[in-house]
Formats: C-alpha cells, sequence, structure tokens
C-alpha cells in the first residue's frame, strides 16, 4: 500500500508540474503573438469587449496620458506633473481603474494613497505601451514565491499590436 502511495504522489507531482509547464507556454504563445494577457491593462488602455486579448484607448485616461508627455516636454519635471494633476483632482490609475468598477489593488502603493506620485509619472513616461508596442513577460512568479522582474532580454515586445496614445516622435523627445 505505501509503495502504491508513493507512486501516486509521484505521479500527481509530475501532473501537476505538465500543467504548469503547458500553462506557462500557452501564455508566452499569446504573448508572442501580441495578444494582451494580463489583468489590468496600462492606464489610458481598456481591454475590447469583442477581444480580451486586444486593448483599446480609454478616450478619458488616454488624455491624460497625452497631457502628462506633453507637460514633460514643456520642461516640467516628474513631480511638478504629479502636483498638477492632484490639484486638479485628476484620479490616478488606480482610482481611476475603481471608479470604473474594477477589482483592482496596486500592491506598490502606500495603504491609503490615492493620488499622483513621481513614481507614476515615471512608470508612464517609460511605457513603450503607449506607443503601440506590447511589453508582456517583465515579471515571473513562480508558485508560492514571490513576484520577480524578469532581464530586458526574456521580456517579450510585439511592436504594433494596437492604437498608440503617443506619437514616435513625442516618445523619442522624452
Amino acid at each position: 500500500y505505501d509503495m502504491l502511495l508513493a507512486i501516486k504522489n509521484i505521479f500527481n507531482e509530475q501532473y501537476a508540474r505538465d500543467i504548469s509547464q503547458k500553462v506557462q507556454t500557452a501564455i508566452r504563445t499569446k504573448q508572442k503573438a501580441g495578444e494582451f494577457i494580463g489583468a489590468f491593462p496600462s492606464y489610458g488602455y481598456k481591454k475590447s469587449a469583442a477581444d480580451k486579448n486586444k486593448l483599446e484607448i480609454d478616450e478619458y485616461a488616454a488624455s491624460v496620458v497625452r497631457r502628462i508627455f506633453s507637460l514633460y516636454i514643456q520642461g516640467y519635471g516628474k513631480q511638478k506633473i504629479a502636483g498638477i494633476l492632484n490639484a486638479e483632482g485628476v484620479l490616478c490609475p488606480s482610482e481611476y481603474k475603481k471608479f470604473n468598477g474594477e477589482n483592482y489593488r496596486n500592491s506598490n502603493c502606500l495603504e491609503g494613497t490615492t493620488y499622483w506620485s513621481y513614481s507614476t509619472i515615471n512608470s508612464i513616461l517609460h511605457k513603450e505601451i503607449y506607443i503601440g508596442n506590447m511589453v508582456q513577460g517583465t515579471k515571473h512568479q513562480n508558485i508560492g514565491r514571490r513576484q520577480k522582474r524578469t532581464s530586458k532580454q526574456e521580456w517579450v515586445i510585439i511592436a504594433h499590436t494596437h492604437e498608440p496614445i503617443i506619437d514616435q516622435a513625442t516618445w523619442d523627445k522624452v
């Protein structure tokens, strides 16, 4: 009986590893096809109603993204841009997602932080997604382990997968 139980446990472990490998392969295949596989798209975009793996522009949030790039090109610093948006009462990305009914929680911000910050502006100014490139695979997490950033060589970057919010000339200036 003990021998059967040991064989069953080995089989179950191998089966779990096989399933995990198949899921990872399927995810990587979708990434390489330029499909969006995340739970929440970047600020400025929303999932297409017709295809959850395609992104569409969220016009309100996209206008804020365009403004951030414009202000930066005009010489405003990241902290100053955050201050302007906060003074005007513009919802930060995590609050905007919640306002739209999404069950979103940003684990990177401090508890109760509901405002624009230097790091949020900095992140937006560095995301290639805004020029129409799908960038995925930037982090990896094994079951029961913490999420880790992957090296840039491991990222899956597919150009021109969706409508850009920022033109290439603006991106290059920033």
